[in-house]
């Protein structure tokens, strides 16, 4: 069977455990309503632009829409080249088929899920971050042991940190003259991922990892966007370019790049048609999964710009 050919399939078998409702409280919109008050073609479905002000860079701090013309044009020839050249895309990370293999084994226990974990020193260490993160830590003492973060996050929890902890230094990058962008990209693609996962679970198992699988590629395209951007901006001097133009070519490109890394990896069909259906003008003519994203990714963005809730109060 080609590899993550079962990516759709795997909520439908594996074991339900009480996980869901402390990953829905780690942000801080509770993502049952944004399923239930966003009307099918919401007004809004900007997230670049909160991104990009959130890192500094407003009409102050970039050149004028014209004068950004021809650095914007050369970024589009850029991206173009990256999606179609394998070469260019970021690598399958490598013990993605074995761990995905053992997460959806019914008879596989978390110990066996963390004997595999143990054995790459640097995914270990990003899942113990992971675990003891605001996003994911619900109690005060530290989790310092694979068997513990496994326990505690539950097998569907897992394969969401393991999702996202393989990611994630495929996703690593250095800001540069984009200062915290990527960091800030890597927070919204984690909250658009949870989001998108409770979204989607309103429609059945099956998609709930799909959802987190299409919010991790897009995340993944964004930071190609931002390493396009930032090679082009060095090769035409000092200034940034327009913020709104950069937020389209994010919003526009971030998908159709994570769309070519799932062809790359041998992803399904469906999930590069939810990719692909990101580029839609009409939220309505999405289907349910990429529904799922399209609501979550705005939603994360509006959750970073907003001061912190307590959600226990």
């Amino acid at each position: 069977m080609p590899l993550l050919a079962r990516v759709t399939g795997w909520w439908s078998r594996g074991r339900r455990e009480p996980v869901a409702a402390p990953l829905a409280r780690a942000v801080p919109a509770a993502a049952e309503a944004v399923a239930a008050s966003a009307p099918p073609n919401a007004p809004s479905r900007d997230w670049a632009l909160s991104l990009l002000r959130l890192a500094g860079m407003d009409a102050g701090s970039c050149r004028s829409p014209e004068d950004s013309l021809p650095l914007i044009a050369d970024a589009r020839r850029a991206l173009v080249r990256f999606a179609e050249d394998p070469q260019r895309l970021p690598r399958r990370p490598q013990l993605l088929p074995q761990l995905l293999s053992t997460i959806n084994d019914d008879a596989a226990s978390g110990r066996d899920i963390a004997g595999i974990i143990a054995r790459d020193p640097a995914l270990a260490a990003n899942l113990l971050k992971l675990a003891n993160s605001a996003l994911y830590r619900t109690r005060g003492d530290a989790v310092e042991s694979l068997d513990r973060a496994v326990a505690m996050v539950g097998v569907d929890g897992l394969r969401h940190l393991v999702a996202v902890a393989l990611m994630q230094p495929v996703m690593r990058m250095e800001g540069g003259v984009f200062g915290r962008l990527p960091d800030l990209i890597w927070d919204h693609t984690q909250r658009t991922a949870l989001i998108a996962s409770e979204t989607a679970a309103a429609g059945g198992r099956e998609d709930v990892f799909a959802a987190q699988l299409l919010a991790l590629l897009q995340g993944l395209g964004a930071i190609v966007v931002v390493q396009v951007l930032r090679d082009v901006t060095a090769q035409h001097g000092a200034g940034l370019p327009d913020a709104e133009a950069m937020a389209r070519l994010l919003q526009r490109w971030s998908p159709r790049l994570g769309r070519a890394v799932a062809r790359e990896w041998g992803l399904s069909e469906r999930v590069m048609q939810a990719l692909h259906e990101q580029l839609a003008d009409d939220v309505a003519a999405m289907g349910p999964l990429a529904r799922a994203l399209a609501f979550a990714a705005p939603e994360a963005s509006d959750a970073m710009e907003q001061p912190a809730v307590d959600v226990a109060a």
